[in-house]
């Protein structure tokens, strides 16, 4: 229940008409957590200096919120814009202001579905100053990967952020120029998926980036933090396929990577069968499709799922699974 803010210059230099610029990086976090403790409950999370939100953080809603909840989604997301704002004034009303999310291929991650949800909220207060909107541009995932990036040690995301491969090519040179762009992520833990995004934006010409985060993550005094802390906060309370389906079937939903490789994952694949019985054909059809879209139907790890998957569809409607209609909750 702590903002944590802090601003740092960095290495790579913009020459500017007139003088040298450094882009300052900033950090904001509308929850601080701190180890296993912080993940029993709302009573358990750390607060440090000032409160942030006054919604005390739910470890349940964030795991809903990481497996497709758009209501989950849209309380982060009313409640980081309006900490963001108050305690950052001068830059949630910049007169040049850019938002992009966690980078992706074609399936969204959690933090897009966060981040449009933000847009609207943001837009709508810069409107009360006369402040022009806010875009939302893609940073774009050149492949993808299979696994659970929750589960790896600093020292694996590191190299999996190394060998990443990110586009800004959606980036106009008109909307960055001397503006300041807003990444929306999900929780900092090791700082590895931000320092992989500042490598891959430091030839835009920006003012400034700043880093939103619903929550990050504070190691023990003296001792390094286990990465793998994130992976029990997803799953605070979606553990399992019947968990998934009970964000399903409410509605109360929005496709992202995270959702379509647990599916996909071999641990789910006994109850695979039983799960897409269960499921309306409008989501098995979207899986489907995701799947081969990002290319988890030809991974090692994940084409057996696939595969019935596809067997679902062709035993529902023969050899035209395409035919089926589709129907997606906005995120």
């Amino acid at each position: 229940m702590v903002t944590l803010t802090h601003a740092r210059p960095l290495g790579q230099k913009r020459e500017v008409p007139g003088l040298t610029a450094l882009t300052l990086t900033r950090e904001f976090a509308l929850y601080s957590l701190g180890g296993p403790e912080s993940l029993g409950g709302p009573a358990q999370s750390v607060p440090t200096s000032g409160d942030a939100c006054p919604l005390p953080f739910s470890p349940a809603r964030y795991s809903r919120y990481k497996y497709g909840s758009v209501t989950a989604a849209d309380t982060f997301a009313r409640a980081l814009v309006a900490a963001f704002g108050e305690r950052h004034p001068g830059l949630a009303r910049a007169p040049r202001l850019v938002m992009t999310s966690s980078p992706y291929t074609s399936v969204p991650t959690a933090a897009a579905t966060l981040a449009r949800r933000m847009r609207p909220v943001l837009n709508e207060a810069r409107a009360r100053h006369g402040l022009s909107p806010v875009p939302l541009v893609q940073v774009d995932r050149i492949g993808v990967s299979a696994g659970d990036y929750g589960t790896l040690s600093a020292a694996a995301r590191d190299r999996r952020m190394a060998a990443s491969t990110l586009s800004l090519r959606r980036f106009r040179p008109d909307q960055v120029r001397d503006a300041h762009l807003l990444v929306i992520d999900d929780v900092r833990v090791t700082g590895a998926h931000q320092r992989c995004l500042m490598r891959a934006s430091e030839e835009l010409p920006l003012l400034s980036r700043a880093f939103l985060y619903i929550a990050s993550f504070s190691g023990p005094a003296g001792g390094d933090l286990d990465p793998t802390l994130e992976d029990a906060l997803n799953h605070a309370a979606v553990k399992t396929l019947d968990d998934l389906a009970q964000i399903v079937e409410a509605g109360d939903f929005a496709w992202n990577v995270r959702v379509c490789k647990f599916v996909l994952s071999p641990v789910n694949n006994h109850d695979l069968p039983r799960f897409l019985g269960r499921m309306s054909s409008w989501f098995v059809r979207s899986l489907c499709r995701y799947s081969s879209q990002d290319g988890y139907a030809d991974m090692g790890l994940y084409a057996p799922s696939h595969a019935v998957v596809s067997a679902e569809l062709a035993r529902r409607y023969g050899e035209e699974p395409a035919a089926v209609p589709s129907r997606r909750r906005s995120a």
